[in-house]
């Protein structure tokens, strides 16, 4: 059984999050990590630490065989889910981004998506900057019926492993945008940070 790592906004997406875990252990071919009913990543309201949710994720992640970043109304800024983009990177876990904005919450509406997550983030590559949405791709969730899910997270690990390969001939070095920040040709400003 393939375990995932769902990387989400908890505050606005669990219900989001829940009906796509739901699907995926439908199928009895995934596990999911990441997935934590009751408790907030983003607000500590249970007593959790910081750092004991840092531990979380860091657990999950290493024991995921891909992680699968969810895309809702307020993914972007989210503490969590880019600390979960940096840990799968540094890990070199197959990634991909998941837009669930079209689910409906826990009253049944539906709302706008972020921005990609990814488009925070960039790797030097050859001298050349490389959003990591460019390198991980991005799709709409529209459940298990039609198999597309089933072919994303394969074509995720094969481009994982094929940029895994590339990285350790040539040198791959990672940078970050501040979070205020979205990439534009107008605006590239970068500050650096260990993916």
């Amino acid at each position: 059984m393939e375990s995932l790592f769902l990387a989400y906004n908890d505050e606005c997406d669990s219900a989001r999050v829940n009906h796509i875990r739901k699907q995926l252990l439908a199928t009895e071919r995934y596990r999911v990590e990441g997935y934590m009913p009751f408790t907030t990543w983003s607000k500590t309201k249970l007593g959790c630490s910081s750092d004991e949710i840092q531990r979380m994720i860091e657990e999950g992640v290493a024991r995921a065989s891909a992680t699968l970043i969810m895309i809702g109304p307020d993914a972007a800024a989210n503490t969590w889910i880019r600390y979960a983009i940096e840990r799968s990177y540094t890990l070199n876990k197959p990634m991909l981004a998941l837009y669930i904005n079209a689910l409906p919450d826990e009253r049944g509406c539906p709302a706008e998506a972020d921005i990609n997550p990814l488009e925070r983030f960039a790797v030097l590559e050859h001298g050349h900057k490389v959003y990591l949405d460019e390198r991980y791709r991005s799709y709409t969730w529209n459940g298990m019926e039609d198999g597309q899910f089933e072919l994303w997270l394969e074509l995720a690990k094969c481009e994982c492993t094929e940029f895994r390969s590339r990285s350790q001939i040539s040198g791959v070095h990672a940078v970050t945008m501040p979070a205020s920040h979205t990439h534009t040709d107008a605006d590239r400003t970068f500050n650096t940070a260990n993916l």
